[in-house]
């Protein structure tokens, strides 16, 4: 029998493209300092704003995010941890997730 292993990378990803797809969410925002140089270059980095740790069978994510002004922040965390939550445990069967949404910014409506 085998053994599939799912990396960092790949869990951020994964996280990040469930995170934008909540509504209210304008984007994420870098947390490591090379995000921020790959920002300010113009390269797209979708883990920018997420942060991923393992330890034993438990992930933790950081999830930095900007949202849009006039939503409720409290509702907005909780479709974030929810749907990154289902999302990852619908694709790679880990059960054991806590999410942790930070938000960094407040972009107003134009």
């Amino acid at each position: 029998m085998g053994k599939i292993i799912v990396s960092k990378n790949a869990l951020a990803k994964l996280a990040a493209l469930t995170t934008m797809e909540c509504y209210g969410v304008v984007g994420l925002v870098p947390v490591s300092f090379t995000g921020k140089v790959l920002s300010l270059l113009g390269k797209p980095d979708l883990t920018k704003g997420i942060n991923v740790e393992i330890k034993g069978k438990k992930v933790f994510f950081e999830i930095y995010v900007v949202i849009q002004s006039g939503v409720k922040v409290s509702e907005v965390a909780k479709t974030i941890i929810n749907q990154v939550r289902y999302k990852l445990n619908k694709l790679t069967g880990i059960k054991d997730i806590e999410i942790k949404v930070i938000v960094s910014g407040v972009k107003r409506e134009e």
